[in-house]
């Protein structure tokens, strides 16, 4: 399971550093298929931008739009695009995301009018970085 963690990453341009318990089902769902894109990715079917627009139908589809989690998956997005033209790699794209969900964790904490949904896009990064949620 961590490997095929791994690979998802890799070839999204988020590596997670560890495999966390997946406490929300949302988060699974997430998950299971961010690692089925990361199959067609790893088989040349789709590239990494296809397989983030593809992760965010299904975010969508599971938990509507959040302005947090739209933020975090447009920068996720904006590297998978850096990752497919090469002006990036896996541990530039890591280290950028890195610090993109600890500004959001520093903003989110601070808003006193933060929206009813829970950030669920966001928490799932978070713990595919080993990070703390929201």
């Amino acid at each position: 399971m961590l490997k095929t963690i791994k690979s998802l990453m890799l070839i999204v341009a988020l590596a997670g550093c560890a495999a966390m318990p997946w406490t929300d089902t949302r988060q699974s769902a997430l998950r299971q298929e961010a690692e089925y894109l990361a199959g067609l990715v790893g088989k040349n079917k789709i590239s990494k931008v296809q397989a983030a627009d593809r992760l965010n139908i299904k975010r969508i589809n599971l938990i509507g739009p959040n302005p947090y989690d739209n933020e975090v998956f447009a920068y996720y997005r904006h590297l998978a695009e850096e990752r497919d033209r090469k002006r990036i790699d896996q541990s530039e794209a890591q280290s950028l995301m890195r610090k993109k969900l600890a500004e959001v964790r520093t903003r989110y904490r601070q808003d006193p009018g933060k929206p009813g949904k829970t950030p669920v896009f966001t928490n799932f990064l978070m713990e595919l970085y080993g990070l703390p949620p929201l």
